[in-house]
């Protein structure tokens, strides 16, 4: 059997799942290999459309994890793990951390009240994939379902959030159209993802990141 990973990668490919959502809502992505945990919290960030507010954690199994990787914060009441070894995110590198999953896949989850669980699936690097793919730029090569608002609740909010806010006659309407800002009777189209919008900002990410790098 091939190995979805092989022994010394320069890119990886991961489709990024968010559970228990009201209709589908991944992102596939080509990212370098060399990138520590904390780097790929902030792909998975701008790619899913989050606005990292609040805490991760990476861990290889969502019950009982043997490894987990978060970022230390002092005073962090929620750093490490009952179960496992927990490492620094911004000092643990992902080929590090892939070492200790079952390499097909592991999970990330986004603040831990509202319990954001993504799915995160290791996937064959193809040749179109490659062709795209400038070899350090983060590339997201499919999308769909736009990503919750923050601090919506969870799934369970977010369900509810997705219920009401087409519908004029539900009783929360109004309420999450003024909560999101949202003017007139516009609907949200729940599946109108741009992929060459998520692109742009993962760009703007890496270039950040090169000139952050320069000015050291």
């Amino acid at each position: 059997m091939t190995k979805i990973i092989p022994l010394y990668p320069t890119s990886i490919k991961l489709k990024i799942n968010l559970e228990n959502m009201p209709f589908p809502i991944y992102r596939k992505v080509v990212i370098p290999a060399d990138i520590t945990m904390s780097e790929l919290h902030l792909i998975i960030q701008v790619a899913m459309g989050w606005e990292d507010c609040h805490l991760f954690q990476f861990s290889d199994k969502k019950e009982r994890p043997k490894i987990t990787a978060q970022r230390k914060m002092e005073g962090d009441d929620f750093w490490g793990s009952p179960h496992g070894d927990t490492y620094d995110a911004d000092e643990l590198f992902l080929l590090e951390f892939l070492e200790h999953t079952d390499g097909k896949t592991f999970w990330y989850w986004y603040d831990f009240g509202d319990d954001w669980w993504h799915k995160i699936s290791i996937q064959k690097v193809t040749q179109k994939d490659l062709d795209g793919f400038d070899g350090d730029t983060p590339l997201c090569t499919e999308a769909t379902g736009l990503c919750p608002p923050e601090d919506c609740g969870g799934p369970w909010g977010f369900a509810q959030l997705e219920e009401a806010i087409n519908e004029p006659k539900h009783p929360e309407y109004k309420n999450y159209r003024e909560w999101l800002g949202i003017k007139g009777k516009k609907k949200i189209d729940f599946e109108n993802v741009s992929i060459e919008a998520i692109n742009n900002n993962l760009d703007l990410l890496w270039n950040a990141w090169i000139d952050e790098e320069g000015d050291e």
